[in-house]
Order: C-alpha cells, then structure tokens, then sequence
C-alpha cells in the first residue's frame, strides 16, 4: 500500500500556485480545471515555473556545513548559543537522530518539493502549446539538470560515498521520476541515483543553450560542470578531467579579488563565476572557523580578507574569526562555480601523474586570490604532493558552503587523505572516524513513521 508522503512537496500542488520569477511574478491565469486540479497548458507557464527561485535554490544541508572540519564552535558563547537547538547540537556533534519527536526535515522537504516541480516540468512541458521546440527542449534539459543536482545532493546526504564494489547494494534515496501524490518511498541503492543523475545530465546536454542566461537556468557549461563534479565524486577521474574542460571552454572566466577589497562583492545573480546558483536553505550565523582552515588560509590570502570576519562583529558575538557570505543577500553559494570546476580539473590531472598541468592550473586560479605582491606560484616534487595542493586549494576556495564535508565523505577513501576530525561540546570530546555512519544524515523519525518501507540509516 502507498504510504502518503510527509512532506509539504506531496501536498496538491496546482490548486493555487504562483510562479515567482527573476523578472516578474504572475498568477497561472490561463490554467483550466480538470477535476477539481488545475494543469499548466502553455511553454510559458513551464518557463516561469522553472524561473522560480523558490524551488531552484536550495543545495546542501546546515548538516554539512556545522559538521565538517572547517567549523570549529568551541566559544562557550556560541556553545551556549547552540545549546537550544538540538538540531544544531546533534549535527554539530555528529551525533543521531539529527530530529526528535515530530520534528520535520526542511532540507529534505525543501528538495523533494522542489524535485515534483521538475518532474511535473518533465512530463508536461514537451506537450505544451504555443512555444517552439527548441523553448520546450530547453525548459525540459533545465528541469533535467535541476532534478539531477538535486538527486546528487540527497544521495550524498543520506547515501554512503559512492563505492563501485558497494554501490549496487549501499541505500540511497528514493528515486522519484513522476509528478503523484502518493508514492512509495523505498530506498534506491546508491547506484541507482548515480545512473538516474548521469542520465538525466547526459540527456540535458544537448538540448541546452551554450550561451549563459544567467546563474539560476542551467546552460550547458553548468551540466558540464555538474557532469564532471558526479564523475569526481565516483573516481572517474578522466571523465571528470574531460566534463570539467568542457565547461571550461563554455565559462572560464574568474573572480579577480583584488577588485572587491574596497568595493561590494558580486551577489550569486551577478556573479561570473557562479554557473548554477544553489544556496543552504538555512547556515547558521555564528559560523566560527576552525584554527586548521585559518592556518590553511593565512592572513594575505584575499579569501581571508573577502570572506573571514572578527567573530565580536556580528551576533552571536564571539572570539575567533568567523564565516562572511558577503554584504548581499545571498548566502554562500553551495552550487556550480568555474572556481571548483577549475580545481575539479586540477586534480585529475595531478591524480594522472600530470604534475606541471596540474599545478598550472592551480596556480592560474591563485593569482586571483591574492595581491600582486603576496602572490607565490606553487611548486611541487612530486604528483603526491601537487595533489595534496590541490585538495589544500578546494578548502580555501570553498570554506563556508559546507561542500567541504563531502570532499571529506570521498577523501576518506584515500588512505593519504583520510582523517579523524575531533571537536568538544559542553566538556565531551566528540570523535568523527574515516567512513563513519556519521557521514550519513538520517531521516526525520516522522517520515520514517509515516513511511515504513522508508528504511532508516544506522547510528
């Protein structure tokens, strides 16, 4: 039997809905009723849905970025502070269940909603009327690649780190393809999402514009970039090298940070670097960085400078440095940027033993982050090493997204990069091993109660 699905997604969704676009906003005034349901009818309709922000922009969990190794909440102000959110307590502490009660995931919530919206675009918007194929074919490819990002995050949340040996078995989510109210929430394996997001990517790519409208619609230099992220993360390192240099060759171009001492940082919509926008639904504020990422960084690093601020300024007010998204409105950017595509493509070619390509790369995007005057090329003595600068570099790039707790999740499979994070919460000494159950978010003890068939994952 079917069990109804326990989040605010599965609820009927045509009864009213309004799209909210980058440009305008408008009520679907040309939808007709069918059975007391009301359906979208034309390719615009499909494309204000699929300009939404509301369901589009939202990528990895607060679990992600309070659990891994670049947050270190030791202040007792900020312990305190934590201390009235067991949510918060328990992610910070890798400790399980995250929820209690009938607490509700949001971020699992927030991404399976937004995942109907792009199975319903999908299904409907091939045969919508008074738009021209290549509008319809591009609507679709972006609803592809939206619901391929999305299907990438949650399995990494709540699937363990893709395993060739292990994948056809490990658990991952449920694989939803289809815009119903009433599902059965069994787990695909690991394996299974992978293949549906390699698909559902591949399928996109040539139905997308090569030229980028901006952040928040998918091009194809963002499928390329999410293509080449899906191969890292399954150690297909050449097809990663490959995905990563054709979305380079679509969008290349960096941030120089020198620029932005002085003046206002370029929101995510503004931003050249960012190829598909994607923010945490919700980061808590008193993200105080741990003393391993600020001796990573140093002080003349402009990531430092851009990005770090005095933890007294602020609330909560604390002692230490702490994160800085910047003075917009955005959040930190936890999607596709040419930065990380750039440091995708460094490392493959350092894992190919392609030391000078490697560390060329690397070094044209550090010249970037630094002033003139502070700015030292990096060298390196052997492939090991320039690999271990790349991995060095994905931490300074990324600090803040909490994209650094998946890069821990698939380095722990290599022995040279696998590590035990330790952290102390209210006088206990809390221990995060190499390939734990921790790195695997549970699900909310009310979906699972309400879904039996929904098989929960182990402490």
């Amino acid at each position: 039997m079917h069990k109804k699905i326990t989040m605010n997604v599965f609820k009927v969704f045509f009864i009213t809905i309004t799209a909210a676009t980058l440009f305008s906003c408008r009520k679907y005034v040309e939808n007709v009723p069918v059975q007391g349901q009301r359906v979208l009818v034309y390719t615009n309709d499909y494309r204000l849905l699929m300009n939404s922000r509301t369901d589009s922009e939202f990528g990895s969990a607060n679990a992600a970025i309070i659990g891994c190794d670049d947050i270190d909440l030791k202040d007792p102000n900020l312990q305190s502070e934590i201390s009235y959110n067991s949510v918060y307590v328990a992610q910070y502490t890798w400790a399980k269940p995250f929820y209690i009660d009938k607490e509700d995931d949001f971020d699992w919530n927030s991404m399976y909603k937004a995942i109907y919206t792009f199975n319903t675009v999908i299904s409907g918007v091939l045969e919508s009327k008074n738009g021209s194929l290549a509008e319809q074919n591009a609507i679709y490819a972006e609803a592809l690649i939206q619901r391929a990002f999305t299907y990438f995050t949650l399995v990494n949340s709540h699937g363990k780190q893709y395993d060739a040996s292990t994948a056809g078995t490990d658990l991952g989510v449920p694989l939803l393809l289809e815009a119903r109210l009433f599902v059965n929430l069994q787990r695909a394996t690991v394996a299974q999402v992978y293949a549906q997001v390699l698909k559902d990517i591949e399928t996109a790519i040539p139905l997308l514009p090569t030229a980028k409208m901006n952040s928040v619609n998918p091009y194809r230099g963002s499928a390329y970039a999410l293509l080449a992220k899906v191969h890292l993360n399954m150690r297909n390192f050449e097809a990663a090298r490959v995905a990563a240099e054709q979305a380079l060759a679509l969008s290349n171009g960096l941030n120089d940070y020198n620029l932005f001492v002085n003046a206002a940082f370029p929101t995510l919509i503004q931003n050249k670097e960012v190829l598909l926008r994607k923010i945490p639904r919700l980061s808590y504020a008193g993200l105080q960085l741990s003393e391993d990422l600020l001796n990573l960084l140093g002080t003349k690093d402009l990531r430092y400078t851009l990005f770090t601020r005095d933890g007294s300024i602020g609330y909560p007010s604390f002692t230490g440095r702490r994160f800085f998204a910047g003075a917009g409105a955005d959040n930190a950017c936890v999607g596709l940027t040419v930065g990380e595509t750039w440091l995708i493509r460094a490392e493959c070619l350092a894992r190919a033993g392609r030391r000078a390509d490697a560390l060329q790369a690397l070094n044209d995007l550090r010249k970037f982050r630094f002033t003139q005057d502070d700015y030292v090329a990096l060298t390196a003595t052997s492939d090991q090493q320039a690999l271990e600068m790349v991995i060095n570099e994905r931490r300074r790039e990324l600090f803040g997204t909490g994209l650094r707790w998946f890069d821990q999740k698939r380095l722990n499979k290599d022995a040279a990069f696998a590590k035990t994070v330790t952290r102390v919460y209210n006088g206990t000494t809390y221990t995060l091993e190499p390939n734990s159950n921790a790195y695997v978010f549970p699900f909310s003890p009310i979906i699972v109660n309400q879904n039996p068939e929904l098989t929960q994952n182990p402490n």
